[in-house]
This record gives structure tokens, sequence and C-alpha cells, in this order.
């Protein structure tokens, strides 16, 4: 597995929002997480990227252990070394594009290669310019964030994330800041993604694409994985009454 989390456990003051969450992703896998808003699906998602610390739980990549818990409950993060190597497993593409407003594309997609990963620069560059032209942005390179649409910016985010040559691809309800045209625009990379066998986790409210391009779906509600499996089985026969009442809102 490239990714295990087992009996995640967070909370924000007494607010319970994941209880007893445990998920693994495959090598190639595309797992993709719904649910109602407030379910804890980015939560989790940044729990597996470390932007929140769990109360309790194990995190691991490819059986690297990123986090354990002791016998009383406690979450013990391995030691910040050892984070930082791991973080080279993954990628994250957030709602909000992130990009460095002051650099150029091309600058941003080359920035964490050279600075993090301290890569050769020509290497480097040549790589984050193969990444923009697979994003059909190569003539974008010199533009700013600003001179881009919302879609081309979200494509930006997203050779961003590919030029640090992750094993894991998370993506965080990677088209809600997105009108319908340019939603189209960005669901079309991440399902070339999905047929190049790239493996990712990605939280998202687009059902059709979603049983589109996944091989496992996961259904969140309350902190708790209510439902998951095939997304054929899982839109087309879901088991759980909460499955079919949150699916009945999507139907058309």
């Amino acid at each position: 597995m490239i990714l295990e989390m087992k009996n995640i456990q967070k909370s924000f003051g007494d607010v319970r929002v994941l209880r007893d969450i445990s998920v693994s992703v495959a090598p190639g896998e595309v797992v993709s997480i719904i649910g109602p808003s407030g379910s804890g699906k980015s939560t989790l998602l940044r729990c597996a990227t470390f932007l929140e610390t769990v109360d309790s739980g194990e995190i691991r990549y490819e059986d690297e252990p990123a986090v354990t818990t002791d016998e009383y409950g406690n979450a013990h993060y391995a030691p910040p070394e050892a984070l930082r190597a791991l973080k080279r497993y993954y990628g994250l593409v957030f709602q909000q594009f992130n990009l460095f407003p002051h650099f150029s594309v091309l600058k941003n997609v080359m920035d964490a290669p050279l600075t993090v990963q301290k890569r050769d620069k020509e290497e480097v560059r040549q790589s984050a310019i193969e990444l923009l032209r697979k994003m059909g942005l190569e003539d974008k390179a010199a533009n700013y964030p600003y001179q881009l649409s919302g879609g081309q910016q979200q494509r930006v985010a997203i050779a961003r994330a590919l030029a640090m040559k992750p094993e894991i691809l998370f993506f965080d309800e990677p088209t809600s800041a997105l009108d319908p045209e340019l939603t189209g625009e960005v669901l079309k990379v991440i399902k070339q993604l999905a047929e190049e066998k790239m493996t990712m986790v990605i939280v998202t409210h687009e059902m059709p694409f979603a049983r589109a391009v996944s091989d496992r779906v996961v259904f969140m509600d309350g902190g708790v994985i209510v439902e998951q499996g095939h997304p054929e089985a899982v839109f087309g026969a879901p088991t759980q009454e909460r499955t079919k009442q949150f699916l009945q809102t999507y139907q058309r």
C-alpha cells in the first residue's frame, strides 16, 4: 500500500470530526471521497498530508510510519527529518490553487523541485515545460497567475504538484472554485492522469466524474465511513440508507 491510515481520530475542541477512520490506497488506485459538507472529507486529507495533526491512529507511507499511537491512545509523529522525507511521497492540489502570484507559471512549477528537492535546474526546467505541455499550457509559461483563468491556474497547480514526482496525488475539491465550463478542463486532466494509472485520492462533489474515474468510492458522513466500494456498487446499488439519501440529491 502507498498509504495506510488506521483508526484515525480527530477533534476540534469538543467537535469530533473524524471517528475511527481507516482507509488505504494501493499503487495505481483512484479513490474518490464523497459526502456532505462537514462530513470530515477535507480534514481526512489534511491529516494524511500532515497539515492537521491527528489525536490518535496510525499513518504510513509505503510501510514507513509517520504516526503511531501508544497504549494510552496518544499519537506520536515521526521526527521532523523523517516527516520531511515522507512528504516526498505525495502532492496536494488545493481548492484555491495557492500559486505564488509574483512567480511566472514556469517558476511556480519549478520552484519546489529546485528549493526542496535540490534537483538539477535544467532537468527541472525541461520537466516543467513538458508538464505544462501536458496541461495544454506550454504557451503560458511566461505568464503570471493573474493573467490566467481559474481553470488554467488549477492546471498549473496540478503541474506543480506533479513536478515533485509524487507517488500519490491528493485533490481537495479541485473544482469547487470554478464555474462549470472551467470545471470540465480540470476534470479532463485528472481523468487523463487516472488513465495513466497515477495513484490519486480525490475529495469531490462531482458525482458523475467520481463514478466514471474511480476504482473505489468512499462515502463519508458525520466523521465516519458509511459505505465504500466499486463506484457502480456505491452509486448504482448503495446498501446504506444514508448513502441512498445523499445520492438522491444528485440524481438528475
